[in-house]
């Protein structure tokens, strides 16, 4: 509630087209700017990617894999996420997402896109698959924040979007409250491969998302993919979570 109120008041004061689309300073409406690209970068400090999922863990951990994939490989190449899941990160994310804000797919998007070109072989994918919403949840929000962003993604990166290669074919509870383990059972059977078989089939593809926090949403769509037959999947998102063990030690 507190960030929707903030929201509206940033609206009042920095409106649309004024400067930056996040803190409303002087810049393109279009980009992020400079002060808010490194305080993202800030939320990083001390952190550093698991080179599997891409949350963040301690620059001290001796494992450059985090537990939970050593434990349990996840069925994408790589995941990462542009910053950690905090803060200003996470009430921009908020305002897109539940305050309607779409103009920050672009920015977000941009951002994404930079991401995967440092580090995915960019060329070498074939498509560009958004994380679907169930059909009543896209109605109560009005648009889907994975299909905004791999708009984004896809035109920058001149990469064909597959936008129904994927479909959610139920409504599953909100996850917020839910372990990792609860997550993987709650999104069970939840996806399956849509309208665009051939342009995915036996290629490599890069999925987008908005946050990677357990990694559970992520994974059983790879999952459904891979069994369709895709040959790889790296996957992007603007947000990734920090691991709890890490962030405290």
């Amino acid at each position: 509630m507190l960030s929707g109120v903030t929201s509206a008041v940033r609206g009042l004061f920095f409106p649309e087209g004024a400067g930056c689309p996040v803190c409303g300073r002087r810049g393109s409406p279009r980009h992020l700017c400079r002060v808010c690209v490194e305080m993202w970068a800030e939320l990083a400090y001390g952190l550093t990617p698991c080179e599997k999922c891409g949350r963040f863990q301690s620059v001290k951990e001796e494992e450059k894999i985090c537990p939970d994939c050593r434990n349990s490989e996840p069925p994408y190449c790589i995941a990462r996420g542009v910053a950690p899941y905090e803060g200003a990160v996470r009430e921009a994310l908020h305002d897109f997402k539940f305050c309607g804000r779409r103009e920050l797919a672009y920015p977000f998007g941009e951002l994404m896109a930079s991401m995967a070109v440092s580090i995915f072989p960019v060329r070498s994918i074939a498509a560009v698959i958004p994380v679907p919403l169930h059909e009543n949840r896209l109605r109560e929000r009005g648009f889907n924040q994975a299909a905004q962003l791999s708009e984004v993604v896809s035109r920058i990166l001149k990469i064909p979007m597959a936008g129904e290669a994927l479909v959610r074919l139920r409504e599953t509870p909100s996850q917020t409250s839910l372990s990792r383990e609860q997550r993987q059972a709650n999104l069970k059977g939840a996806f399956e491969v849509g309208k665009q078989p051939p342009m995915i089939k036996g290629k490599t593809v890069l999925l987008v998302d908005d946050v990677y926090t357990t990694g559970a949403t992520v994974q059983e769509c790879s999952r459904v993919l891979v069994d369709f037959g895709v040959k790889e999947i790296y996957v992007v998102t603007l947000a990734s979570g920090i691991l709890i063990s890490s962030h405290k030690g």
